[in-house]
């Protein structure tokens, strides 16, 4: 899957919140993905990731309804995009990962994506906030929105 890059959850919150100064962009990204101009991934914890923010106003001014974030969800598991599912070995990976680069609290979602891209061969990771993995040397962070 050398090809695909895993989708972080800050993209997929900067398109689904109209007051973010990234809307535009990575609403742009999310139309880039759908015609199959770029071929991406992501997992179950990104979409909960994503329900835990948006409808959170201590997160977003303008917080979705449960139901808004449910039906932005379905949206993602019905599109083309690759879902990838943690296995055993993932978490097993994720603790590993943690061990050897340090990490400490909630870094641990980090890793455990870490660890699920490297079980599925995926390289690459697209997010805005690229300094959360730098630190993984066997991935490369880029900002799609830049």
């Amino acid at each position: 899957m050398a090809d695909i890059a895993f989708l972080d959850t800050n993209l997929l919150i900067y398109a689904a919140n109209e007051d973010s100064l990234h809307h535009t962009a990575a609403t742009d990204l999310i139309s880039r993905v759908n015609s199959g101009e770029l071929k991406v991934c992501l997992s179950p914890q990104i979409l909960a990731e994503f329900y835990a923010t948006v409808t959170n106003p201590k997160k977003v001014k303008y917080p979705l309804t449960s139901k808004e974030a449910v039906e932005a969800i379905n949206g993602y598991f019905e599109s083309d995009i690759v879902k990838l599912y943690p296995s055993e070995d993932t978490v097993k990976s994720t603790f590993e990962i943690a061990q050897r680069y340090r990490v400490k609290g909630l870094d641990i979602f980090d890793a455990q994506i870490v660890a699920l891209m490297l079980e599925n061969k995926i390289n690459t990771i697209y997010t805005a906030n690229v300094s959360d993995f730098q630190r993984f040397k066997e991935i490369a962070a880029i900002n799609p929105l830049q």
